[in-house]
Order: C-alpha cells, then sequence, then structure tokens
C-alpha cells in the first residue's frame, strides 16, 4: 500500500487527531503512474497461455523421447539380427572349407562354430580328432589295397588268369585251402 508524505502538510505534528484525520481527507493525491506494469487481466491471460504451451511442451518431450527410445530398440534388434547373420555366414563359409578339407559331418559343425566364436582350444581338439580318422582311414585304405601272402610265403596274389592256368587238382586244393580268396576271385559267386 503507498504511504503518504505527511512533510506535504503543513504543521502535520501539531495537529490533533481530528485535525489531521481532515487534512488527510482534503490531501489531493496523484493517480499511481501504472506504465511499468501489466494489467492484471493480461497477465493471466498470457500465464494462463503459457501454461497450456509448457504442458504441449512436456507432452511433446515425451513424445519425442518415447520415439526416441523406441528408435533405439529397432536400432538395437537391427543390430543383433545383423551380427547374427554375420555370424551365420562366417559359420557357413567354414563348414564348406571344413567339407573341402575332409571333416566328419558331426565334426564340422562343432568346428565351424568353435571357429566363427574364437575358441580355438575347441578347433585344436578337433582337428586332432579329424587326423586320428583320417589316418585310420588312409591306414584302412592301405591294408585294402595289399595283396594278401599266399601260402606258400611267396608274396603273388591269386588272379583269375593263374587259376585257370591250373589243373583241376590244383584249382579243388586251392578252393578247399582258400575258400574266401576262391570267392574274391568270382566276385563272391561260387
Amino acid at each position: 500500500m503507498a504511504k503518504i508524505d505527511v512533510t506535504q502538510i503543513e504543521g502535520y505534528a501539531e495537529m490533533s487527531a481530528e485535525d489531521k484525520l481532515k487534512a488527510l481527507e482534503a490531501l489531493d493525491l496523484p493517480d499511481p503512474d501504472y506504465s511499468g506494469y501489466v494489467k492484471k487481466e493480461s497477465f493471466d491471460k498470457t500465464a494462463s497461455e503459457m501454461a497450456a504451451l509448457k504442458k504441449q511442451l512436456k507432452e511433446k518431450m515425451t513424445d519425442d523421447e518415447a520415439a526416441k527410445q523406441k528408435e533405439q530398440e529397432e536400432r538395437e534388434e537391427l543390430q543383433n539380427k545383423y551380427e547374427k547373420l554375420l555370424r551365420e555366414s562366417e559359420i557357413a563359409k567354414n563348414k564348406a572349407k571344413l567339407v573341402a578339407l575332409g571333416y566328419e559331418e558331426k565334426l564340422v559343425d562343432e568346428t565351424a562354430e568353435a571357429m566363427a566364436d574364437g575358441n580355438l582350444e575347441k578347433v585344436f581338439v578337433n582337428q586332432k580328432k579329424h587326423l586320428d580318422s583320417f589316418e585310420k582311414k588312409v591306414r584302412a585304405e592301405a591294408l585294402k589295397d595289399t595283396p594278401k601272402p599266399t601260402p606258400d610265403g611267396d608274396s603273388k596274389t591269386m588272379t583269375l588268369e593263374k587259376f585257370r592256368k591250373m589243373s583241376h587238382a590244383e584249382r579243388a586244393t586251392f578252393y578247399a585251402e582258400h575258400p574266401e580268396e576262391y570267392k574274391e576271385l568270382y566276385g563272391g559267386k561260387e
């Protein structure tokens, strides 16, 4: 509330209370200067508009944040799918190389995945298994192709041509002593 400057009233200090009241009532005060102030109606209108805009901005920020979150999740999902595809592609390439090297089917999957995962310990263990298996195969084939020794100590094997040049008695003896070889000569037929 505005204060009245009583120094402008002459003899105010010596006046009685009734005289002071009369002097104050007679005092002409100028209208206050409100040029630096805003009217209450304008202020209230602006304040309500500002509150509405703040609310909209807050909602928009929430929508933007939700959109960013969704975009981030989609990006992560795509990244995971991409990494999965890269891994599957690498495994497939490794499988093809391992099959070309003659790996057994059960070792191919396991070794290809270990290679993709960088598990060298598993790769070396499977390489050892493959080499052992390969060595057994080579030995079996070598034994299969090795001629069987004859009973007389001669390392020459019996052929169909040699068998046909034998006499009937020799053939009968050979048949009695070596029935398996006889079957092999005639392709398993007697």
